[in-house]
């Protein structure tokens, strides 16, 4: 069995925030599980695994805890021969999760109706002149056909 696992917030990414998980001292390699105060294991982090000149493992593992999947994690660390776990909690409170504001959510709506807006105008526009274009054409005929009649 090797050290208890080390957790410590390496920093905000994406839409949350990146913990790490270390620990040393551990043969054979230990299995690494990232568990939800529910007890869920989540499937999707970053593992690396060293070995020294003496044969014990380091483990390092990276977890980027959302805000909606849990604020409470659990790193654990497995030695798969004698079935021993050594585990370490993580509580991080909301003030480490990256927060939208509302006034960036207020730019979008507005920026995509303006968006909307211009395109709609564009299009109207387009209509508008085709419809003058053709109506010239059809008067630029009937005037034609009028000085060849006269």
């Amino acid at each position: 069995m090797g050290s208890a696992p080390q957790v410590h917030i390496a920093g905000p990414e994406e839409d949350g925030v990146r913990v790490v998980c270390k620990a040393s001292g551990w043969f054979p390699k230990p299995q690494v599980q990232w568990r939800a105060l529910s007890g869920e294991k989540f499937l999707t982090f970053s593992e690396t695994h060293a070995q020294n000149a003496e044969g014990v493992f380091s483990a390092e593992a990276a977890l980027v805890v959302k805000h909606s999947s849990s604020e409470n994690v659990t790193c654990s660390l497995l030695n798969p021969i004698l079935r021993q776990e050594k585990a370490m909690g993580f509580f991080s409170p909301e003030d480490f999760f990256p927060r939208t504001s509302p006034w960036m959510s207020a730019f979008m709506v507005i920026l995509t109706l303006l968006i909307f807006l211009l395109f709609g105008t564009a299009c109207y526009t387009k209509t508008e002149q085709t419809a003058k274009f053709q109506e010239m054409k059809e008067w630029e005929k009937l005037h034609r056909e009028k000085e060849e009649d006269q």
